[in-house]
């Protein structure tokens, strides 16, 4: 192959990764790069069972087959995670919670 093949599909390989950092930095809303987060989480992540409690030492729920569980940012007071069925659950920092792997 010549030297120009070579520098024109080097070049469209560096447009093609450029297009696509722009396109998922800037196209995708916020709600939509938690979804494709989540989607490669899903093969990735961990199989947790999140149990909370009251002050008293009863459980008050109980979930399974959670993916991943997150802290906020500092400054928020939550954390948060997804069921398996896709639903947003948020905890507040001042109750009593446990996550173990199944």
């Amino acid at each position: 192959m010549s030297i120009k093949i070579k520098l024109i599909g080097l070049g469209l390989v560096v447009v093609l990764v450029a297009s696509a950092f722009i396109y998922f930095r800037y196209f995708f809303t916020y709600e939509q790069r938690n979804m494709f987060q989540r989607k490669i989480e899903t093969v990735t992540g961990q199989n947790l069972s999140i149990t909370i409690f009251g002050f008293d030492g009863r459980i008050i729920q109980k979930w399974t087959g959670v993916q991943k569980i997150t802290s906020s940012k500092p400054g928020n007071n939550y954390t948060y995670f997804y069921t398996r069925e896709n639903k947003y659950v948020q905890i507040p920092n001042s109750v009593w919670y446990i996550a173990e792997e199944e």
